[in-house]
């Protein structure tokens, strides 16, 4: 018997992890929850609003989540998603896409989803709730906070860091032991060639911090 899972959202993010889990085929997808019935999506049906959640816990002890909802902004969004949904009992089981390569020594915290085309390369970190978008690479003894968004095609190097709740957008690069702090939006094709510590958005080759109205 499959394990019980419920999708944490109905848009395009959630349309993703469905179609991840379907592929993965280790969990028996429950249904998704949104504030808006968005229909029957690839045959997985609507729940309701996450108020039925706890209903769900009752009936199903130990039943796993994943948060379907993505960020294009930095926000706590899913940070108050995830400790909301994990206090009333869900578990957050890591999921990994059978396309995705993973090597020895990679260390993954709950919660995270790794999709097609992802390369997690020997001994790279990532913390909870991160998302690891298609055709990522995070390179040998790289490591991620908690709740980072990689856009497709980013990639991390050796050695490099980006702190909590960060974005690194489509296709950008975190070049080689340098670091990029907590709650810091790198803008696509951005190349961070030095360390950026302060919370911020960054765009450029080489990135630089930019006010909101440039």
């Amino acid at each position: 018997m499959k394990d019980k899972i419920v999708v944490i959202g109905g848009g395009g993010w959630g349309r993703v992890i469905i179609n991840a889990l379907k592929k993965l085929n280790i969990y028996e997808i429950l249904g998704y929850t949104d504030l808006v019935d968005k229909g029957t999506l690839f045959g997985i049906r609507y729940l309701g609003n996450d108020d039925v959640l706890k209903d769900i816990i009752k009936k199903y002890t130990n039943c796993n989540a994943v948060l379907g909802v993505g960020n294009i902004i930095i926000s706590k969004t899913r940070i108050e998603l995830f400790e909301k949904i994990k206090k009333i009992g869900f578990i957050f089981p890591v999921i990994i896409s059978p396309n995705a390569i993973i090597n020895e020594g990679v260390e993954i915290d709950e919660g995270t989803v790794v999709l097609d085309g992802a390369v997690l390369c020997t001994c790279a970190k990532i913390g909870k709730c991160a998302i690891v978008s298609s055709n990522v690479i995070l390179e040998h003894d790289s490591s991620s906070g908690d709740f980072v968004n990689f856009c497709a095609g980013a990639i991390l190097s050796g050695g490099a860091a980006i702190g909590d709740n960060s974005l690194l957008g489509v296709s950008a690069i975190i070049v080689g032991f340098k670091k990029v702090g907590r709650d810091c939006f790198i803008g696509p094709g951005s190349v961070v060639i030095k360390d950026l510590l302060l919370p911020g958005t960054y765009f450029g080759s080489p990135a630089r911090k930019i006010s909101i109205s440039e």
